[in-house]
């Protein structure tokens, strides 16, 4: 009897070593390199949606998933320079946020797969050959920003019915901005706008080349750019504190400005768009072509409102506009 028990005791401690080497089989590891156009000290809470939506696919930093996540917000040599540091590690993909990051990325390689997010049109940037078949090694998220910008002339006309000369500014040295001029051009002849283009260039002269045209009789502003999204936050909230002294309405394209003290702001959600982002980069790492995975194009649009800044300049929101307001700051 006790031989029999030692028998059943060593049979069972065989099979439990068995099932433990079994579960202790090497898990791969992922390794992807994040370049964020946003400075460090605004970047956290993207770097986290990008982190945690990767974990709902099962893929999670420190287990199986390694994240080198750098800041690339600089010139594009300095945003290649990045690529090229981290290419070295051999990553299994890229995830690139806006059109210079990743060109900056398609510049360095066309064999790893790039994920791309806050990227306007990426068949007008030549960052890939057609929505629904890429064609190359990268694919993302549109985040449809001109079509929105129409959308921001039909608000603004809305807020502001009787109102005639406005101001539609952005650095153009963007194709995609040149593409989109000739459709924002009819548009605003078509809503009674008479648009005054102002160039903003350089990053350092956005401020004064926006109040020269206030200057000049503007009535309103629209700036063509998502300043959050380009590292240029800092001067968005300029561009806010401005609009706000000389009691100029304008609507931004990001709620963080709003946020930050501006009047209003449409468009995608910055944070939804990484997580979107993040979903088509799972599909990557599980071995989906970015070649065959089609652009996808943001559906979730965000309006925003800042009543207090409304009450200051002496404008009249429209229950027209508060209705359909998503987010209302009193």
């Amino acid at each position: 009897m006790n031989r029999r028990r030692i028998l059943l005791a060593g049979a069972a401690g065989a099979l439990t070593c068995a099932a433990r080497a079994f579960g202790q089989q090497p898990v791969r590891k992922y390794r992807i390199a994040a370049l964020f156009s946003v400075p460090d000290a605004y970047n956290a809470p993207y770097r986290a949606a990008l982190k945690e939506r990767l974990a709902t696919h099962g893929f999670a930093e420190g287990r199986n998933l390694s994240i080198d996540a750098r800041s690339a917000y600089g010139s594009f040599d300095f945003d290649r320079k990045r690529v090229a540091e981290q290419l070295a590690a051999k990553p299994d993909a890229i995830f690139a946020m806006t059109t210079r990051v990743t060109q900056a990325a398609l510049a360095e390689t066309r064999s790893v797969p790039i994920v791309f997010a806050w990227v306007p049109d990426p068949v007008v940037s030549g960052i890939v050959k057609d929505y629904a078949r890429p064609g190359g090694n990268a694919t993302g998220v549109s985040n449809r920003f001109f079509e929105v910008a129409l959308k921001r002339l039909e608000f603004l006309r809305e807020l502001l019915p009787a109102a005639k000369r406005i101001a539609l500014t952005g650095p153009m040295i963007f194709p995609e901005l040149d593409a989109a001029v000739p459709r924002l051009r009819e548009a605003s002849q078509r809503l009674g706008f008479e648009p005054k283009w102002v160039n903003t260039g350089a990053w350092g002269v956005q401020v004064s080349a926006i109040e020269d045209a206030i200057q000049q009789g503007a009535q309103a502003v629209l700036p063509l750019l998502v300043y959050s999204a380009l590292g240029q936050r800092i001067t968005g909230e300029q561009v806010v504190r401005l609009t706000v002294e000389q009691r100029i309405p304008a609507i931004f394209a990001e709620s963080e400005l709003v946020d930050a003290g501006g009047l209003m702001s449409y468009g995608t959600n910055l944070l939804e768009d990484v997580r979107r982002a993040a979903d088509m980069l799972a599909k990557v790492l599980r071995g989906a072509k970015p070649a065959e995975l089609p652009v996808d194009h943001a559906s979730r649009f965000e309006l925003a409102v800042n009543l207090k800044t409304a009450r200051s300049i002496g404008v009249t929101i429209p229950p027209s506009i508060l209705l359909r307001a998503d987010r209302v700051i009193e």
